[in-house]
C-alpha cells in the first residue's frame, strides 16, 4: 500500500491548540506527497469512462431502437417514456452521474487510507501526542477525505458535462442540463461521494489493519451490493410484494443510486428522499463510531 508520510505541518498545529483548519491542512499535506491521491484519481478517469460508454450504450437503445426490432410491452413503454421530458431529464442525469459506482469505491478506499495509515506505519503515536485532541484529529482527516472525493467527484463530473451534450446531440435529442431536475441529481452525487469517504473513515477506525480494511470495503461495496440484488430479485419472484424491491434502499450503494436517479431507479425503487436519508443516516452512525472508537482506543 501506498505510504501516507507524517508532515512537519501537523506538529506546528499543536503551537497553538486543536486547530481544526491547520490539521485539515496537515492531513491534506500528507496526501498531497503520495502517489495514493493521483492514483485513485486516474482510476476515475478510467471508472468514468467505462460507465459513460455503457450508459451510451444503454440509452442509445432506448432513443434509437433497431429498425425492424419488435419489442414487448415493457420495452415499448420505456422507450415511449424516454422520449417524454421527464424521461429525457433521467437519462441526462444519468449520463452526467456516470462513474458513480466506481468512484463511490474509491472514495471509500480514500478514506481507509487516511486513517490506516497511521497505524500502518506506526505514526499514530506521535500524530496524538502532537495534538492530543483526538476528536479534533479525526474530523481533520475526515474533511482530509472528504476534500479529495469532492476532487474525484469533480474529475467524474467535468468528463461527463463535456461528453453528454456530444452524446446527446448524437441522439438527436435536445435537454437542458441546466434545468433542476438534473443539477439537482449532479450536487447529491457530490454529497454521495463525500459521505462514502466517511464510511471509510468509519471502516479504517474499525478495521486498523490496511489491507484488511480496504478488501473488506470492497467486499462489501461490490459483493453486498450483489448479494442485496440477487436475494431481492429471488424474494420478489417467490413472495411477488412490492416492498421486497422499495426495501433493497437500506444498501448504502443502491441508496447511492436511488438519491441520484429523478423519478423511480427501478420499477418499485424507494423515493429520491428516502435514499438521501438512508444514505446520511449511515454516515452519521459512521462517524458517531468512529469518533467514539478513536478517542478510546488504545492508539500504541
Amino acid at each position: 500500500m501506498t505510504t501516507l508520510l507524517d508532515s512537519p505541518s501537523l506538529a506546528k498545529a499543536s503551537e497553538s491548540g486543536p486547530n481544526l483548519f491547520r490539521l485539515m491542512r496537515a492531513e491534506v499535506a500528507k496526501i498531497r506527497t503520495t502517489k495514493t491521491w493521483w492514483l485513485l484519481a486516474i482510476g476515475i478517469v478510467a471508472f468514468t469512462a467505462l460507465a459513460f460508454t455503457s450508459n451510451a450504450f444503454g440509452h442509445h437503445f432506448e432513443l434509437q431502437p433497431p429498425a425492424g426490432a419488435q419489442p414487448g410491452p415493457e420495452e415499448q413503454a420505456q422507450i415511449a417514456q424516454a422520449h417524454t421530458a421527464a424521461g429525457l431529464a433521467r437519462i441526462a442525469a444519468d449520463m452526467l452521474t456516470s462513474g458513480q459506482f466506481f468512484g463511490l469505491l474509491l472514495a471509500l478506499i480514500m478514506g481507509i487510507l487516511v486513517v490506516t495509515n497511521e497505524f500502518f506505519h506506526q505514526t499514530a503515536t506521535t500524530t496524538f501526542m502532537t495534538s492530543p485532541h483526538r476528536t479534533t484529529v479525526v474530523l481533520a482527516k475526515a474533511a482530509a477525505a472528504i476534500l479529495f472525493a469532492v476532487l474525484f467527484w469533480a474529475v467524474s463530473t467535468v468528463l461527463d458535462i463535456v461528453a453528454t451534450p456530444i452524446y446527446l446531440h448524437s441522439q438527436h435529442v435536445t435537454v437542458s442540463l441546466t434545468q433542476w431536475t438534473v443539477v439537482q441529481s449532479v450536487l447529491l452525487n457530490l454529497l454521495a461521494f463525500a459521505i462514502w469517504a466517511i464510511f471509510g473513515m468509519g471502516l479504517g477506525t474499525l478495521i486498523r489493519s490496511q489491507i484488511g480494511s480496504v478488501i473488506t470495503g470492497m467486499a462489501l461495496y461490490l459483493i453486498g451490493t450483489a448479494a442485496v440484488a440477487i436475494i431481492g430479485a429471488i424474494l420478489y419472484n417467490v413472495f411477488h410484494q412490492v416492498w421486497i424491491r422499495t426495501a433493497q434502499v437500506i444498501a448504502p450503494a443502491v441508496a447511492s443510486m436511488i438519491m441520484i436517479t429523478p423519478g423511480e431507479a427501478y420499477p418499485h425503487a424507494a423515493p429520491q428522499w428516502v435514499g438521501g436519508a438512508v444514505l446520511i443516516g449511515y454516515a452519521i452512525v459512521t462517524g458517531f463510531v468512529g469518533i467514539l472508537i478513536m478517542r478510546r482506543r488504545d492508539i500504541s
